[in-house]
C-alpha cells in the first residue's frame, strides 16, 4: 500500500473510558465483548458509564498548586493526564522533539463550578473569581494544557456536541496539512457529575429504559450516558517514524443544515454527504472498506437514519464490511465519543482483527442494516484478507454536525517486516523520572514488572526511557552491562528496584571539574573510549597532533603500551599526555552540553584548566605542557613518597631532612620528595610514629627544591606566550583559592606553580565551600573523587560525583556513559545517552499521583465574616499572623505555611496573588498593594509588611466608620 502525501499517522492513543484505562485493557475488553455499564442500580436508577481517577490528579507533575487542583473541572484534570499518556504511546517528548504541537479538544457540560466550587467558600475565596474561570470554562480547555505542557502551536477548544472529538480530529488534520503545526493532540472529554448518580428513564427519552445501549439491534430503545476521555496524537505520515498505528487518509465536516424535522434531529442526506466526502478524499472506493466504526446510539431514530446513510455510500460491493458500535461496551461518552471510536478503529486495523459489537440479555435480533454487505459481528473477525485493511469512523453530534474520516492500516516495509531491533551492544544507560520520588518508585516498579513478564528488547527499552519520555525533576539512572540479552534485561529489571534511593535534579546544576596531576594509573588510558566514542576520537587525536607540533612526544598507540614501559616514568611523556586526555575530555563535556563552573587541577591538571579556562590558546597550552614535561624530566633525580599524616606533623618529623612537602593533597594525606636517601630516612621516621608511607613511582621529586632551575626557565618560557584572564573560575595549587587575573597573567606565577607545594586540599575546600551539585573527575584513576566521598560523608549537601575514565578496573566506555548519566541526573541537559529506538515499542508511562483534588463544604469556622456584606472589625495584632498563615495555605492548599515560604516559589501565580491581597484586605480591613507582595514575597516578610500597615492605620476613625454602617443596616432602607 503506498503511503498518500496527505495521509495523517496515528503515532499514539490514550484513553480513559468505562473498564479501561489504556488501549491494551481496552482492545482486550472489546475482543471478549466486555460491556463495562452497570445497569440498574440498588436504588432505583440506571447506572451511567464510569471511569477512574475522577478526583484523582498528579498536580505537582503539571505544576498546579493543590488549590488550582481543586478547583479545576476534573474534565480538564483528566484530559490532561490522558494528554500526557498519548505523547508516551507515541513515544514523544515535546521539549526536545522538534516542531510546533497544537492541541484540539473539546469537553461536556460541567457542574462542577456550580455544585461544588461555588457550594465550597473557602475555596472560592482562596482561587477568586478568574481563577475558578480558568479552570472551568471550556474556553480554556484547549490553551490550558497548551500551557501546562508547554505547547506552541495552534491551541482550540472544538464544540459540537456528540461529534466535538472526531470533529477535533479533522480540524487537527487541517492543521497538520497546511503546517500549522508538526504534532496535533486531538480528542475530547465528558464527565458525568454527580460522580457515581445515575439516571431515571422517562417515556420518550433517547436514555434506555434498562440502562443497556443496543446499537443495531430490534427494539432498542435508547443510549446510555458514561464517562470517558480519548486523545490521538497526530502527525504527517512522512515524519512519523516506525511507530505509527494507523494512517488517516482522508476526513470530512459538514452540518444538517434546515432538511430535517428539527435542530435535535438527524438527517440521513447530510450524513451520506460528509461520508461520502471523506471517502473520495481518501482516494478509495466503497468496497475498499472492511470496516465502518459507526456513531450507533441505539436509538431507534438514529440508528435508522443512520444505516440509510451507510447503505447509500458504503453499501454497494461485493466484499463483507463489518459495522461496530463502542457505545455498546461503554455507552455515550458524549463529546468524547467520536475519537474513542477512532481509537477502537486504529487498534482493528493495527491489529488485523474487526472486534464483535456484544451481545446482551434482552437483545433482540440485529435490526434490517440497509445493505447485504453489511454485517454486525458478535464474535471477533479475523481481518486478514491478503489487501489493506481500511476503515471509516463516524460521529455525529445533536444539532447536525456531521463528521467522518477515513484510515488505513500502517504502512508496512517493503519487504513485509517489522523493522528488526537494535541488537544488544553489551552497554546501555537506562534512565527514569517522574515529578517526585514517590512518583518514581511506582514508575520503576511498573516497568520492572514488565521487564519481567514480557520480552522487550533491552536496546529499544533504554532507547525509548530516553528518547520517548519527558525529562522530569526527580531523576534515576542505572548502567546496565551483560554479555546477552535475556541478562540485560534482568538486569535491567533487578536495577529498577533501586530507583527509590534516586535524588532530585535542579534546573541549572553547578558542575565542577577535577584534573589528576601526574601519579595516577595510566597504562591502557583512553583504549575504551576511544573505541566506543568517535567524537572523543577525533579530539584527542587533533590534541595529539597540536602536542606534536609543538615539539612534544609522539602519543600515538600510547593506550596499547605495556604497564611495565619505561616511558610511563618519563615526565615529558606523560605530562603530554595528561594535557591531551583530560583536555579531550572537558571537549567531550561541552559536545554535551555541560558547562563546568569550577575547574581544579592537581599540578599539571592546574595547565590543563587554565587552557580550557582562556588563559592560554590550545596551541599555546600545549607548548607550555610540552616545554614544562621536558624541563622537569630534565631536573635533578628524586623520589617522593605518601604519607597519612598531617603536614604539621610530618614536617616537624623531618625538620633536619632535606625534604619538601610537594603536595597536600588531604588534611591527612601528604606527599614528600626529595633525595634518595632522604626520603628513605623520611619513610623510617614515619613507621617509627607509625604514620603510614607509601612510595610512589616517579623519577623525580616534582614540586621540591630540585625544581627550582626547570621553574625559572618555565618562568622565561611563558613570558613568550599571551596569558589572558581565566574565563571560568580556576582553582589555584598554590593559594587554593580563585586564581586572578594578575596571577594568571604573571609568568612568575607559573614557575611558582611548577615547583611550590601543591594545596590541593585547600583547593578542594574552597571547591566544596561553593556548594557544587555536580563534581567530575576529568582523567585517568578515581583519586579524587574517592576523596571528595570521604570529604563529604554526612554533609547535608552532597555533590553527586562521578569519574569519566575511571581507574582502569571496569570499562571506560562504560565509566564514561555511567558519569554522563549521573550528570542528566543532577540536571544537566546532556546530548543523548541511549540510540534511538527502531520498532516503536511501547512501556509503562508515568505512573501518576493518586491525591484526591474536590471541592467541598468544610466543617471548620472560617476565619471569613459571618455576614460577607458586612466589614469585620480590626483583627487584635495578636491573631494576625494566625489570620495571615490561614488565607497563604488557603490559597495554595497543601501543608502548613513556614515562615521562609516564597509565594513565588511555592508556585503562585500573578492571578493568585491578585486574589489574595484581595483577600487579605478584606479580612483585616488594611490596603495591601500587589507590589507589596511582589517585594515582600516570603511569609515572614509580608507578615511584617501587614503588621506595619495595620500600625500605621486609624482604628478609632475605622470602628467608627464601621459603627456607622452597622447603624444604617439596622434602620433598614429609606423610602
Amino acid at each position: 500500500m503506498r503511503t498518500p502525501d496527505n495521509a495523517v499517522a496515528v503515532a499514539g492513543v490514550a484513553l480513559r473510558v468505562p473498564g479501561a484505562a489504556d488501549p491494551d485493557t481496552f482492545w482486550d475488553q472489546l475482543l471478549h465483548g466486555a460491556v463495562a455499564l452497570p445497569g440498574p442500580q440498588d436504588d432505583g436508577t440506571l447506572g451511567v458509564g464510569r471511569i477512574d481517577r475522577v478526583a484523582e490528579f498528579d498536580a505537582e507533575l503539571f505544576g498546579l498548586t493543590p488549590t488550582q487542583a481543586a478547583v479545576t473541572d476534573p474534565q480538564q484534570r483528566v484530559i490532561t493526564e490522558v494528554a500526557w499518556q498519548a505523547l508516551e504511546d507515541a513515544g514523544i517528548d515535546t521539549e526536545r522533539t522538534p516542531g510546533r504541537v497544537g492541541v484540539f479538544l473539546g469537553c461536556g457540560d460541567s457542574g462542577y463550578r456550580h455544585r461544588y466550587v461555588g457550594a465550597d467558600p473557602v475555596l472560592s475565596r482562596a482561587a477568586g473569581r478568574q481563577q475558578i474561570s480558568l479552570g472551568n470554562d471550556k474556553d480554556f480547555l484547549a490553551t490550558s494544557l497548551a500551557f501546562r505542557l508547554g505547547l506552541t502551536g495552534p491551541a482550540l477548544t472544538v464544540q459540537t456536541a456528540c461529534s466535538t472529538s472526531l470533529v477535533a480530529v479533522h480540524t487537527a488534520i487541517r492543521s497538520l496539512l497546511t503546517f500549522e503545526c508538526d504534532i496535533a493532540l486531538a480528542g475530547g472529554v465528558t464527565v458525568q457529575l454527580p460522580v457515581g448518580e445515575g439516571y431515571t428513564y422517562r417515556k420518550g427519552d433517547v436514555l434506555s429504559p434498562d440502562g443497556r445501549c443496543r446499537p443495531f439491534t430490534e427494539g432498542s430503545r435508547g443510549t446510555v450516558p458514561a464517562s470517558g476521555a480519548g486523545v490521538v496524537v497526530l502527525r504527517r505520515a512522512g515524519e512519523a517514524g516506525p511507530g505509527t498505528r494507523a494512517l488517516l487518509l482522508g476526513s470530512a465536516l459538514n452540518n444538517d443544515g434546515a432538511d430535517r424535522m428539527s435542530l435535535v434531529a438527524p438527517s440521513p442526506k447530510g450524513q451520506a454527504a460528509v461520508i461520502e466526502e471523506a471517502l473520495q478524499l481518501a482516494g478509495l472506493k466503497p468496497d475498499d472498506i472492511g470496516f465502518v466504526e459507526t456513531h450507533g446510539t441505539a436509538t431507534e431514530l438514529g440508528d435508522q437514519v443512520e444505516l440509510s446513510a451507510l447503505a447509500e455510500v458504503y453499501g454497494h460491493g461485493s466484499t463483507s464490511c463489518a459495522l461496530g458500535a463502542v457505545k455498546a461496551n461503554i455507552g455515550h461518552t458524549d463529546t468524547a465519543a467520536g475519537v474513542i471510536g477512532l481509537i477502537k478503529a486504529v487498534l482493528a486495523v493495527q491489529h488485523g482483527t474487526i472486534p464483535p459489537t456484544p451481545s446482551q440479555p434482552g437483545d433482540g435480533p440485529t435490526a434490517p442494516l440497509g445493505a447485504d454487505r453489511f454485517r454486525v459481528p458478535r464474535q471477533p473477525d479475523s481481518w486478514e484478507t491478503g489487501r489493506p485493511r481500511y476503515a471509516a469512523v463516524s460521529s455525529f453530534g445533536l444539532g447536525g454536525t456531521n463528521a467522518h474520516v477515513v484510515l488505513a492500516e500502517p504502512p508496512r516495509p517493503a519487504d513485509d517486516s517489522v523493522p528488526a531491533p537494535a541488537l544488544w551492544s553489551g552497554r546501555g544507560l537506562a534512565v527514569l523520572s517522574a515529578s517526585g520520588p514517590e512518583a518514581l518508585t511506582r514508575t520503576a516498579a511498573r516497568l520492572g514488572a514488565e521487564l519481567r513478564a514480557g520480552t522487550q528488547p533491552s536496546s529499544e527499552v533504554l532507547g525509548t526511557l530516553w528518547h520517548g519520555r519527558h525529562h522530569l525533576a526527580h531523576r534515576w539512572t542505572h548502567l546496565v552491562e551483560a554479555a546477552d540479552e535475556a541478562t540485560a534485561r534482568r538486569q535491567l529489571a533487578d536495577g529498577l528496584d533501586s530507583a527509590a534511593s534516586a535524588r532530585p535534579a535542579v534546573p541549572e546544576p553547578s558542575v565542577a571539574v577535577v584534573l589528576p596531576g601526574q601519579g595516577v594509573p595510566l597504562a591502557g588510558t583512553g583504549r575504551g573510549l576511544l573505541a566506543a566514542d568517535p567524537e572523543f576520537a577525533r579530539t584527542w587525536a587533533s590534541l595529539r597532533s597540536l602536542v606534536r607540533e609543538r615539539g612534544g612526544p609522539d602519543l600515538e598507540g600510547c593506550w596499547d603500551w605495556p604497564d611495565d614501559d619505561p616511558r610511563w616514568l618519563r615526565t615529558d611523556i606523560v605530562q603530554p599526555l595528561l594535557f591531551t586526555v583530560e583536555l579531550a575530555l572537558l571537549h567531550g563535556l561541552r559536545q554535551h552540553g555541560i558547562t563546568p563552573g569550577v575547574l581544579l587541577g592537581h599540578s599539571v591538571g592546574e595547565l590543563v584548566a587554565a587552557t580550557w579556562a582562556g588563559v592560554f590558546s590550545e596551541a599555546d597550552g600545549a607548548a607550555a605542557v610540552v616545554a614544562r614535561g621536558r624541563l622537569m624530566s630534565q631536573a635533578p633525580s628524586g623520589v617522593m613518597t605518601a604519607v597519612l599524616t598531617g603536614e604539621d606533623a610530618v614536617r616537624e618529623l623531618t625538620a633536619d631532612l632535606s625534604v619538601d612537602v610537594c603536595a597536600v593533597n588531604a588534611p591527612d594525606v601528604l606527599v614528600l620528595g626529595g633525595e634518595e636517601q632522604h626520603i628513605t630516612e623520611a619513610e623510617h621516621r614515619c613507621a617509627e610514629a607509625r604514620m603510614k608511607t607509601r612510595r610512589l613511582l616517579t623519577a623525580h621529586a616534582f614540586h621540591s627544591r630540585s625544581m627550582a632551575e626547570a621553574a625559572e626557565a618555565f618562568t622565561t618560557m611563558i613570558g613568550t606566550l599571551r596569558l589572558d584572564a581565566p574565563r571560568t573560575t580556576v582553582l589555584s595549587n598554590l593559594t587554593g583559592r580563585p586564581l586572578d587575573a594578575a596571577q594568571a597573567t604573571d609568568p612568575a606565577y607559573w614557575g611558582r606553580q611548577l615547583a611550590g607545594t601543591v594545596r590541593f586540599a585547600e583547593a578542594m575546600e574552597t571547591l566544596l565551600g561553593g556548594d557544587p551539585h555536580l563534581v567530575l573527575e576529568a582523567g585517568p584513576g578515581r583519586t579524587f573523587t574517592a576523596q571528595l566521598r570521604r570529604a563529604t560523608r554526612g554533609a547535608d549537601n552532597r555533590p553527586l560525583l562521578a569519574e569519566l575514565l575511571g581507574d582502569g578496573t571496569r570499562d571506560e566506555a562504560s565509566v564514561h556513559l555511567a558519569a554522563l548519566g549521573t550528570a542528566w541526573t543532577a540536571g544537566c541537559t546532556t546530548g543523548d545517552l541511549a540510540p534511538a529506538p527502531r520498532t516503536g515499542l511501547r512501556i509503562p508511562g508515568h505512573a501518576f499521583a493518586d491525591t484526591p483534588y474536590w471541592a467541598s463544604i468544610p466543617d471548620i469556622p472560617q476565619p471569613a465574616s459571618a455576614d460577607p456584606g458586612t466589614p469585620a472589625a480590626p483583627a487584635p495584632p495578636e491573631e494576625t499572623e494566625d489570620l495571615l498563615a490561614a488565607l497563604w495555605q488557603e490559597s495554595f492548599g497543601g501543608p502548613a505555611i513556614r515562615p521562609d515560604d516564597n509565594f513565588f516559589e511555592l508556585g503562585g501565580t500573578s492571578l493568585q496573588a491578585a486574589q489574595l491581597v484581595t483577600v487579605v484586605n478584606d479580612q483585616l480591613l488594611v490596603d495591601v498593594h500587589l507590589q507589596d507582595l511582589y517585594e515582600h514575597s516570603t511569609f515572614r516578610d509580608f507578615a511584617a509588611r501587614v503588621k506595619a500597615l495595620l500600625d500605621e492605620r486609624d482604628d478609632a476613625q475605622l470602628l467608627a466608620l464601621l459603627a456607622e454602617i452597622e447603624a444604617e443596616g439596622q434602620e433598614g432602607p429609606q423610602a
